[in-house]
């Protein structure tokens, strides 16, 4: 049994890397033939490979497709990386703590460790809010190269999500300044009335990523700066196992 998902996972890695013909895909194991038929047919059936009727050639399946579509799953290694930390960081703080990633003009929450507090503010898991809202939405921007951030801008309206929605283009990108400046994001009631937040950038993953401390402004507002050292201690941390993970990876 371990051999074959070891065999399974090498012919994934072998189609995935452009070679998809039953006689090379077998070369490449240095399996007979009929065992590699096997192994093919078995990965069919379970929708992680499929052959195309008229070249003949294995391509991913379905379920490859569909898992890779999915940005949590995409991500597990981030969220992996980031859970112990955000854990760490909700109990000193006793708020909610996320992790927000871009995908187009929206930003994406891929963790969330809730608050235990009655009052609490949360996004949920695979929520999505626009990018320009809130201080995760913020960092992710000002992580954007400038060229690639204009055409964004360009290209979405700021509409208000909340009381304080930044919706002057000139105004946020005054913003996107300093937060590069000083490393870090607040935002006060841009995305939920009385909502408050702190985000700071994880660094050396494959995109931008935003950590952030998120509560009501009566408990966090007057606080929200005293977490500041702890939440970029945890964002070193993380960046530090992700970029570890990588090259475990690599090699």
């Amino acid at each position: 049994m371990i051999n074959s998902v070891a065999r399974c996972a090498e012919i994934l890695k072998i189609i995935f890397s452009g070679v998809n013909r039953f006689t090379d895909i077998s070369y490449r194991l240095n399996l007979n033939k009929s065992t590699t038929h096997r192994l093919l047919k078995a990965l069919e059936k379970s929708g992680l490979v499929t052959q195309d009727p008229l070249t003949r050639k294995y391509l991913p399946g379905y379920l490859i497709l569909r898992l890779a579509s999915n940005p949590i799953f995409s991500h597990q290694l981030l969220i992996v990386s980031s859970h112990d930390e955000m854990v760490r960081l909700s109990k000193l703080s006793a708020e909610s703590v996320a992790l927000h990633i871009s995908i187009g003009g929206e930003r994406i929450c891929l963790e969330e460790i809730q608050s235990d507090q009655d009052i609490k503010y949360i996004s949920g898991v695979g929520s999505v809010a626009p990018i320009y809202v809130g201080s995760a939405g913020k960092l992710l921007l000002s992580e954007m190269e400038r060229k690639d951030l204009q055409i964004l801008l360009n290209n979405i309206q700021l509409l208000p999500v909340g009381p304080k929605t930044i919706i002057k283009q000139k105004r946020l990108l005054r913003e996107l300044d300093e937060i590069r400046k000083q490393g870090y994001a607040t935002s006060q009631e841009e995305r939920l009335f009385g909502g408050v937040a702190v985000s700071v950038p994880i660094k050396n993953y494959i995109c931008p990523v935003a950590l952030s401390i998120v509560g009501p402004y009566f408990r966090l507002g007057s606080k929200m700066m005293d977490f500041l050292d702890d939440l970029k201690l945890s964002s070193k941390r993380i960046s530090k196992k992700v970029q570890s993970y990588s090259r475990e990876n690599r090699g």
